[in-house]
This record gives structure tokens, sequence and C-alpha cells, in this order.
């Protein structure tokens, strides 16, 4: 049972072995050479993607942002409105009392009513400015007058903790 081997095919295999060791390290060079091509080619795709990755959050978190700031600004001026029209109604309720004291004590009246007057030239000047305006109103104010808007602050908060506790009564 002897069988012939084939040998034709196994000369291509075996070239390797033929090889020099210059020639290996030609070819080793070569491919190592491809690989460093391949992989500075992926650094600079990678590296693209990145920025453009970056570019598109930096873009979405400013949308994210100026909404925000515009749903703020939006409930900011609803509640400056809100507030100027309540300081109006304190203020028309004031200048219904002094009519009420007029006949008992008109210089108190008097007084009353021109207290009540500026709370409504407050009101009517919170309403018509935008609230960049007022902060820096109210800024300028409290730098003039530390004392005084001390007191307008305490008097603020003595009034809207009896109107608070009015209306939980209610």
């Amino acid at each position: 049972m002897n069988t012939p081997i084939d040998l034709s095919g196994a000369s291509s295999d075996l070239e390797w072995l033929h090889t020099t060791d210059a020639e290996k390290a030609g070819t080793s060079k070569e491919a190592l050479g491809k690989l460093k091509s391949s992989a500075a080619e992926t650094a600079t795709h990678l590296k693209t993607a990145a920025a453009s990755v970056s570019t598109d959050a930096k873009n979405y978190a400013g949308s994210v942002a100026s909404d925000a700031a515009g749903a703020f600004k939006e409930a900011v001026e609803t509640n400056k409105t809100a507030g100027a029209d309540a300081i109006a109604n304190i203020a028309h309720s004031v200048k219904e009392a002094a009519d009420g004291i007029e006949k008992q004590s008109p210089q108190v009246a008097g007084m009353v009513r021109s207290a009540a007057e500026g709370v409504e030239r407050i009101s009517s000047d919170i309403r018509d400015r935008n609230v960049g305006e007022l902060l820096d109103s109210v800024t300028k104010f409290a730098q003039r007058q530390p004392a005084a808007f001390f007191g307008v602050g305490i008097l603020a908060g003595v009034v809207l903790t009896r109107i608070m506790r009015s209306s939980d009564r209610s």
C-alpha cells in the first residue's frame, strides 16, 4: 500500500522556508508601515468624530440653556405683572381708607393718600420696566440708601406675611 504523495502544491506553501531574513524583515516593515498608516487614519477619523460630537453637544446645551432662560424670563415677567397688580390693589385700598378718615382727620387722610399715590407710581414703574432695569434700580437704591432699603425690606416682609396669613384663613 504505497500511495504516492503529491508535493506539487507544497512548493508554494513552503516558499517561506526559502525566503531570506532580509526579505522577511522587508515584508514585516511593509506590514508595520501599513498598520501605522491605518492606525493614524483611524485616529484622525476618531478625532473628527469626537470634534463633531463635542460641537453637537455644545449646540444642544446652548439651545437648552436658551430655552430655559426664555421660560424663566417669561415666568418672571408674568409674576412681575401680578406683583404690580397686587401693589396697585393695595394702593387702591389705602386710598379708600384715606377717603374713610377724611372727615375725622383731613391731614392724616392727605398723607395716607399721598403715600398711596407713591405706591401706585411704584406699581406702574414695576409694570413698565423689564426685570433687568428693576434690579438695577433696586441695586442703586440699596447703595444710596442702605437703611431705607433695609426698612422697606422689613416692611415688605411684614405686609407679605399678613397677606399670606389672611389668605390661609380664607
